[in-house]
């Protein structure tokens, strides 16, 4: 697997260490039939041993109808937050599950919006 080598969010950010990261993306991130083109370590905080991460897998999207030299960056469901404990050297995820929009229904169904009319009469 040939993965870029991740970048920091900011210049002078923390960094969870490349070989150690890069070890924990390619046993943990589901690749497969994607071209990755960038991986963002971004440092958010830290509580005793453990520095908090945000890790962003980008790959590489073509829109529909824009042809095949017109790609874009996504990240996806390739998002992690992760916890780096500085002292055993070990990652652990903390993602939460995915949050999926539902679709809303009408609530009073039955009622006509403006301008459609009903029985007799126009709303």
């Amino acid at each position: 697997m040939n993965l870029p080598s991740p970048t920091p969010l900011r210049k002078k950010g923390k960094m969870i260490p490349e070989d150690e990261l890069m070890f924990w993306v390619e046993n943990n991130v589901k690749t497969d039939g994607l071209e990755i083109v960038k991986i963002r370590d971004t440092y958010l905080w830290t509580v005793g041993d453990y520095e908090r991460h945000r890790l962003d897998v980008f790959d590489k999207f073509y829109p529909d109808g824009e042809g095949e030299f017109c790609w874009t960056n996504r990240v996806g469901n390739k998002s992690f937050f992760l916890h780096y404990n500085t002292q055993t050297k070990t990652i652990t995820d903390k993602t939460t599950g995915r949050v999926e929009v539902k679709e809303k229904r009408p609530v009073l169904q039955g009622i006509a919006k403006g301008g459609e009319r009903i029985g007799k009469s126009f709303r």
